[in-house]
């Protein structure tokens, strides 16, 4: 069981603090969901933020949950207007992991980024250095 504080964070809420700060970025349900029951399952003993973003129009709030955030996921499938125009620059961004489900569109995208991501416990595991195990 996880012993450390989860802490969501919406726009337009800003938290200041030291803890680990992680960004989600249009999950689908079903991975809203398989992330519920990774933290719930883990030995993660920090505190950590997670800034979660769902298509919001709140620019200021997205670049500042990016700027705070040490590792950054995005589903690529799942992109709005704002998003889509930013996609690349997001892609640019240090520990950002991506899911895409068209390979044609991932083979573009791996020129920015090579952490395509196919299963979200992937990308927990790699943001928590395996602490849950």
């Amino acid at each position: 069981m996880m012993e450390g504080k989860l802490t969501l964070i919406t726009p337009p809420d800003v938290f200041e603090n030291e803890s680990y700060s992680i960004m989600f970025i249009h999950l689908s349900d079903d991975d809203q969901e398989k992330v519920s029951q990774w933290f719930a399952n883990s030995n993660i003993k920090e505190n950590v933020n997670i800034y979660f973003y769902s298509g919001e129009s709140d620019l200021s709030w997205f670049f500042h949950a990016l700027a705070r955030s040490e590792y950054k996921y995005i589903d690529l499938d799942g992109l709005n207007n704002v998003t889509s125009i930013l996609s690349g620059y997001i892609l640019g961004k240090k520990n950002t992991y991506y899911k895409i489900s068209d390979e044609n569109t991932s083979a573009i995208c791996h020129y920015i980024n090579q952490n395509r991501i196919v299963d979200i416990e992937k990308f927990l595991q790699r943001t928590f250095n395996d602490q849950n195990q």
